[in-house]
């Protein structure tokens, strides 16, 4: 099936997809949101975990634009992304905004998006790539990480101006594509052509600690992809993680380990979103099914 779009009408709503792992880009799609609704679009954005695929397609037929946002890993999209996409009917010439979320940089993250969504007809008008705090906190790869807010405030703050930017040039018509080049592209492939290669392999990266385990279950809970599953006694992995570190933040014993390394306490907690109101039970269908911001 093939849908068309109202072509160069004035745009009044807007409906906008995400993936979140740990909450930096529900914060920056909520904030997004707010702020098309302050300029008189009616947006509302919704977790890729929660919306029911009909849902979603009648919101996307129904809307004048679409949005996507995800956390880049390797300068690719996360699989729960790129899953929904390829779900999704063909929107013919649907105006469209994608963007994504990084700590250092992506190269192209936002154009990545823009490739899997040409195909299914979305005319991608705007792309933007929003610095937020660093997420990964796994031994194998010691950056910097913190849940320290003198600290968090500044990069959000920051993150808040381009995000108001970045609805600007929304609601004015204004195409504004980041990091659509070459030069851009060639810093993308540097890293998601290894990381493309190795992704099975990285699947089966994230375990459990015996040790430091209570066998609770949260982390079987939190998981979007199925990858760890609790049978009441046990935790078993089944090679499907998305990488979205999810249940390696949030796990209240900090159990989970990455290539048998556990987490090293003496860093402090690991990072838990990217302000305090975060709860990563909001982004599963457990907690409230194709509930919006």
């Amino acid at each position: 099936m093939v849908y068309t779009s109202i072509g160069d009408s004035i745009m009044q709503n807007a409906v906008l997809f995400y993936f979140s792992g740990t909450g930096n880009t529900w914060w920056v799609s909520r904030n997004l949101v707010r702020r098309l609704q302050e300029k008189g679009i009616a947006a509302r954005a919704y977790s890729v975990e929660q919306i029911a695929h009909e849902e979603a397609c009648r919101l996307l037929r129904d809307g004048d634009a679409a949005g996507f946002g995800y956390p880049i890993y390797g300068s690719d999209l996360p699989q729960p992304m790129k899953d929904f996409i390829r779900c999704l009917p063909v929107f013919e010439g649907k105006k469209c905004f994608v963007f994504c979320t990084q700590w250092l940089w992506s190269g192209d993250g936002a154009r990545t998006g823009a490739d899997f969504l040409k195909p299914k007809g979305f005319d991608v008008q705007w792309g933007e790539h929003f610095l937020m705090p660093n997420n990964v906190c796994i031994g194998a790869i010691p950056l910097p990480f913190t849940n320290d807010r003198s600290k968090l405030d500044p990069v959000l703050a920051r993150a808040s101006r381009k995000i108001n930017r970045f609805a600007d040039n929304i609601v004015s018509g204004r195409s504004y594509l980041w990091g659509f080049n070459l030069v851009s592209y060639l810093l993308g492939c540097m890293q998601r052509v290894p990381f493309r290669r190795m992704q099975q392999h990285l699947r089966d990266n994230m375990r459990v600690d015996p040790d430091r385990c209570t066998r609770c279950g949260y982390c079987a809970v939190l998981c979007p992809s199925g990858n760890l599953v609790f049978d009441g006694e046990s935790l078993r992995t089944r090679n499907r993680c998305v990488y979205c570190m999810r249940c390696y933040n949030f796990c209240p014993e900090s159990a989970i380990t990455h290539r048998g390394r556990p987490h090293n306490l003496r860093r402090g907690v690991p990072y838990r979103g990217p302000v305090k109101a975060f709860d990563p039970e909001i982004l599963r269908p457990t907690h409230t099914p194709n509930s919006v911001l």
